[in-house]
């Protein structure tokens, strides 16, 4: 086995590599002066159960992907498995409005072709494997996201930022021992919002909130502020993915976070809790049972 490490997750590659005791490729990324991409693999491949290991957070990275893909195909891997922590176009899983695409099936169209199989971490819907005609892999790095802030908690309560995620929520209550619930959104008028625990009282708890994905950080923000008026005392905002786009965490710090936690699926900040032991156990059930 060979891990390749993709230039956007170089250290997340290499730690995997240490850990699993496989060999770490040697592996080039530029760029023409006209924007496309070059890409070389720099280790002898052939016959090799291949892993590539590359975060998606540029469109770079996505190009970057699929030519590792068709390098190794051409060097004659035996097996190529490409590790995506964090998989770029999963959210536009249906079509909302007419004349859109359903992004993630082209993507997987295009996948599907030119790997063996995929791994993630945590897709923002589990169902989008029906698109892909190879085995759909994802890890959850939840738990290990809960057990790095366990211990930082008093009389906790763990919450999710709306029902749809409510699985997440009871899975870090399961780490951390603790109640949990979601989020509910009561309009009582245009210009006037309540956000609150659906049963739940938060009034001298500490408030853990998980949810996949952070982007703009305004809904998150704004439900962190209303809690501190409902009474909690410590908020900790935590996701698996800290896109955190412009000012997002400025906007959520403003909003009484204490503190905001990310894995490196995504780097960022925050990227505190590194998902490479995750990857490493998905691996040793493909490689290694």
């Amino acid at each position: 086995m060979i891990i390749i490490p993709g230039s956007k997750s170089q250290k997340l590659a290499k730690n995997v590599s240490e850990l699993l005791g496989w060999q770490l490729s040697r592996t080039e990324a530029k760029s023409f002066p006209d924007g496309e991409k070059y890409v070389r693999i720099h280790s002898d491949v052939e016959n090799e159960d291949a892993i590539i290991i590359q975060t998606q957070n540029t469109q770079e990275a996505i190009i970057e992907s699929i030519l590792l893909c068709q390098a190794l195909k051409e060097e004659k891997a035996k097996s190529i498995t490409l590790v995506v922590p964090y998989l770029a176009y999963a959210r536009q899983d249906k079509k909302f409005n007419k004349g859109e695409p359903v992004s993630i099936i082209a993507f997987a169209k295009i996948y599907s072709q030119f790997c063996d199989r995929i791994v993630t971490i945590n897709p923002h819907e589990t169902h989008i494997e029906q698109f892909f005609e190879i085995p759909f892999i994802y890890g959850n790095a939840v738990p290990k996201i809960a057990e790095s802030v366990k211990e930082e908690l008093n009389n906790p309560v763990v919450l999710s930022p709306d029902k749809g995620a409510i699985e997440l929520a009871k899975e870090a209550s399961k780490i951390i021992g603790c109640e949990y619930d979601y989020l509910e959104k009561v309009r009582y008028s245009p210009t006037e919002v309540n956000i609150a625990p659906k049963n739940l009282d938060v009034n001298g708890r500490d408030v853990l909130i998980v949810d996949d994905i952070i982007s703009t950080g305004g809904t998150m923000a704004t439900a962190i502020s209303m809690l501190k008026e409902q009474g909690a005392n410590k908020v900790i905002a935590s996701c698996v993915h800290p896109v955190l786009i412009n000012d997002a965490l400025n906007k959520l710090y403003n909003g009484g976070a204490n503190k905001v936690i990310g894995t490196d699926s995504y780097a960022s900040e925050v990227s505190f809790v590194s998902v490479d032991t995750i990857i490493v156990d998905v691996l040793k059930d493909l490689f290694l049972k």
